[in-house]
């Protein structure tokens, strides 16, 4: 039985108590796609869902986002991708997810700098489901699990050695 301290975490991303568990889902169970053409801005990205737990398939580009989702979208739990990236080309990734009955409730985050920020409704029309500003920070991400949807109302896990 795994004895590990546990923070569980209400749907709203608040803290209800330590527990001990084994039986809770947590952070490491939830899947995220980053997909960011920034190579620095990628690494800290990775680096902050790391922090959290996340198991992370990072990716650079629209047509590796789209690799990514044809193979392994069923896997995935949370598209996060740079804003310009998911408007780009026609939109491709929203039409791709919109139109694949397996993929299509994976919610997409977009991330956008300050001065994007009328790219927000644009993102919202095409299908986002919510958008962080950078630069983001550990406490943004460890909500980001909050957009998937779970049967029931399971509570989260999560584990600190």
């Amino acid at each position: 039985m795994d004895t590990s301290e546990s923070i569980v975490v209400n749907e709203d991303g608040s803290n209800i108590d330590h527990a001990m568990s084994n039986d809770m889902m947590d952070l490491s169970n939830v899947r995220v796609l980053l997909c960011d053409t920034d190579v620095e801005s990628c690494h800290e990205v990775l680096a902050l869902l790391k922090k959290c737990c996340y198991q992370i398939i990072p990716v650079c580009s629209a047509a590796d986002a789209l690799d990514a989702l044809n193979s392994q979208g069923h896997c995935i739990d949370i598209v996060l991708a740079e804003a310009s990236l998911l408007i780009s080309n026609g939109a491709k990734i929203f039409n791709f997810i919109k139109l694949d009955v397996n993929i299509k409730h994976i919610p997409v985050i977009m991330m956008l700098d300050e001065d994007e920020i009328p790219l927000v409704l644009k993102g919202l029309m095409l299908g986002a489901t919510d958008y962080l500003v950078k630069p983001l920070s550990s406490n943004e991400l460890m909500k980001l699990w909050t957009h998937t949807k779970r049967k029931g109302s399971q509570t989260l896990s999560v584990a600190f050695d």
